[in-house]
């Protein structure tokens, strides 16, 4: 059944349906439901809920993930680029599974093919999970157990030799925005020139109207490298997205990465950035209250978890009060 669309119906709204027939003069038969909503947003989401009903299209997996994305996406909770890439690796194994048929055999089978970290598994079946759940199927999804989460960060040495390999100016800018202001990767890619504050010297990450969600997005400050690289940019740009090319806003950024690990050897990711630059903050003294806040995490407990260790003077208090009294062990004879 094709798609539906959301138009007024007198002081409320309807959802419109194609029903794939044509009436006597050839034009296409639709039909017509009012809704309950009374204003676009709600309608919308409601039309959703009647279009699940109207479909005749069996609830495979690839129908319920393909779902829980566009409501997401419609309901504008938070970046989608995420699950979409992962939906695309997993699509061959899943689009066509009945959700009754999923179960802990079927999950493991689905690993073993995919041939990808532990962690890249568990987000993708974690997934499937919500995605079920979403869709009022909720079923066990077994996951492998959670790996240790190791922070990769660069060397100083280690960044000059991989930034030499990244050619494309637009790469290059990116790679200074994501060491500098530690943001993810998408935060990045959707920054635009009217957040940019050169008299400030500070970039606001979260876009006008998003909500914040657990991956908050901040308020940065600039240092001077930054600040030239943005400078320059502007001088020449042709869109209203920072990192561009051709005019255009850039999707992804991992194409340009992996062509500067392999030409430097140094295999290095967008958050392979974002760890770095909170790992080099630490080295120098920051605190973890203020790195919690550049990183966008609500609290320090987290990034104390991962970077405390990385400060110069960590848990040194503790160590210097583990001291040897020898004046307490005279006459000892053992």
């Amino acid at each position: 059944m094709p798609e539906f669309t959301v138009q007024r119906l007198g002081r409320g709204y309807a959802i419109v349906v194609p029903t794939g027939e044509r009436d006597a003069k050839g034009k296409p038969k639709r039909t017509r439901i009012r809704l309950s909503a009374k204003d676009r947003s709600s309608a919308e989401a409601e039309a959703r809920n009647v279009f699940s009903g109207l479909r005749d299209d069996p609830w495979t997996v690839g129908r319920i993930v393909t779902d829980y994305i566009a409501a997401r996406e419609q309901a504008e909770i938070a970046s989608t680029a995420r699950q979409k890439d992962a939906w695309k690796a997993m699509k061959s194994f899943w689009e066509n599974v009945d959700p009754e048929r999923i179960d802990e055999a079927m999950c493991r089978k689905y690993a073993e093919g995919r041939k990808v970290g532990p962690a890249t598994l568990r987000y993708e079946l974690s997934m499937l999970s919500v995605a079920l759940r979403h869709a009022n199927k909720p079923k066990k999804v077994w996951r492998p157990e959670a790996p240790e989460r190791k922070i990769r960060h660069l060397t100083h040495a280690q960044f000059e030799r991989w930034y030499a390999g990244v050619k494309a100016p637009h790469a290059r800018l990116y790679a200074l925005l994501g060491l500098y202001t530690m943001a993810r990767p998408t935060a990045i890619l959707e920054l635009t020139w009217d957040r940019v504050d050169f008299e400030r010297r500070q970039i606001d990450l979260n876009p006008k109207g998003r909500r914040q969600t657990k991956k908050r997005r901040p308020v940065v400050a600039l240092n001077d490298e930054a600040m030239e690289a943005l400078e320059q940019a502007y001088k020449g740009r042709q869109s209203e997205y920072v990192v561009e090319r051709g005019a255009k806003p850039i999707g992804n950024i991992k194409k340009a990465f992996q062509a500067a690990s392999a030409r430097s050897g140094i295999k290095v990711t967008p958050y392979t950035l974002r760890h770095t630059g909170a790992v080099w903050a630490a080295e120098a003294g920051a605190s973890m209250d203020e790195l919690a806040q550049f990183m966008g995490h609500d609290d320090s407990a987290t990034t104390s978890t991962h970077y405390a260790r990385y400060s110069p003077g960590h848990l040194r208090g503790v160590a210097t009060k583990v001291q040897r009294v020898k004046e307490q062990a005279e006459g000892f004879v053992s």
